[in-house]
């Protein structure tokens, strides 16, 4: 389960956040979640590089959220289980 303490450092300040601790550069959410995601190198960890501003915006990133292999994403308190749910009706 992501952790809001483990923010990666250059994620954009908002709802949603990669843990830099879970996170292993797969790129899944930077292809999924187009122009919200990208990855810093140096730091070896992906990042939101922009918080979604709409309902297409929200939809990529959510997308993205589900499709992390490693449960990196996080959103501030919203259950991911509850979300898929909802994201499969």
């Amino acid at each position: 389960m992501p952790n809001p303490l483990k923010k990666a450092k250059r994620n954009a300040p908002g709802k949603y956040y990669v843990d830099r601790t879970l996170c292993t550069m797969c790129q899944v959410c930077v292809s999924m979640g187009e122009g919200y995601f990208d990855i810093d190198w140096d730091e070896e960890t992906a990042y939101v590089t922009s918080q979604p501003d709409g309902k297409f915006g929200e939809m990529a990133v959510r997308e993205a959220m589900l499709s992390c292999p490693e449960n990196a994403i996080g959103d501030d308190g919203e259950d991911v289980e509850k979300i898929r749910r909802e994201f499969n009706e």
